[in-house]
């Protein structure tokens, strides 16, 4: 009975310690923090367009003009792709938003 309890603990340690740091590392890279720098990483920005349209979007989020929830979903969603983050996101925000009124083609370029 005592082995079976010790083996149940050298076996539970591990996996909490797991789901701990993989709590912590999803943390990082989270749409909801609104920080650009994270979320240019988190998508794979490469271009200053890109930066751009991140940087356009996060402000009309904080402004109230464009809905977190939309922000956060297409974030999350296209975070998830293995190759393309950035323009599986930037996409996805222009149709859905597109979808309540908001036009977001122009947001980012530099005119």
């Amino acid at each position: 009975m005592i082995r079976r309890l010790l083996h149940l603990r050298a076996i539970a340690l591990p996996i909490v310690a797991g789901m701990v740091c993989a709590f912590l590392s999803v943390r990082v890279a989270r749409a909801d923090d609104l920080d650009p720098e994270q979320i240019k990483a988190a998508l794979h920005t490469t271009a200053e367009i890109e930066n751009g349209f991140i940087e356009g979007t996060v402000a009309m989020v904080q402004a109230g003009t464009l809905p977190r929830d939309l922000f956060t979903s297409c974030f999350l969603w296209a975070r998830k792709k293995p190759r393309h983050r950035f323009e599986y996101f930037k996409q996805a925000l222009i149709l859905r938003a597109a979808e309540i009124g908001i036009d977001l083609k122009n947001v980012g370029k530099n005119s």
